[in-house]
């Protein structure tokens, strides 16, 4: 019996079959189903975009990522719909390809995020500065100084 078990391979006590895989991940068609529709929607999304009104800053990078994810959806759809784990050389580029692309879409993702901190930050010391401004001339028209509370009547 001891002899048996030392003679089976690791994959057979692991339960996993030595055969090479030759399907992809996931059926093609719901791949390339799931694909042109994430596709159309990107680019309403896109088209949308175009129209809202946005810093220009903001628009760039959504732009930029957006023709990134645009690019990146088929690159996806091939490595789940179409490359065979078998095929080691295409199997590995398409992820590697996949995994580069999202790595890229995150980081552009990161940018806009600090972009959106920066427009902030830009928009509220605009706002202090308005209001400071506005405290100054009502100061100076009831005839009060300028950090004095204003005299209720």
């Amino acid at each position: 019996m001891h002899t048996q078990i030392a003679s089976l391979s690791a994959g057979a006590v692991l339960g996993v079959s030595a055969a090479p895989v030759t399907s992809p991940l996931i059926p093609t068609w719901i791949a390339a189903t799931a694909a042109v529709i994430t596709l159309l929607a990107l680019a309403l999304h896109m088209a949308l975009l175009a129209r809202t009104p946005m810093p220009a800053s903001r628009r760039r990078i959504r732009t930029v990522n957006g023709w990134l994810m645009l690019g990146a959806i088929p690159v996806l759809m091939y490595a789940f719909g179409f490359a065979v784990p078998s095929q080691a050389r295409s199997f590995a580029l398409a992820w590697a390809a996949s995994i580069g692309l999202i790595g890229i879409i995150v980081l552009l993702a990161i940018l806009d995020i600090l972009n959106n901190w920066r427009l902030h930050r830009r928009a509220s010391a605009q706002l202090r500065r308005e209001l400071a401004e506005m405290r100054r001339q009502r100061a100076s028209a009831i005839g009060a100084a300028p950090n004095q509370p204003p005299v209720q009547p």
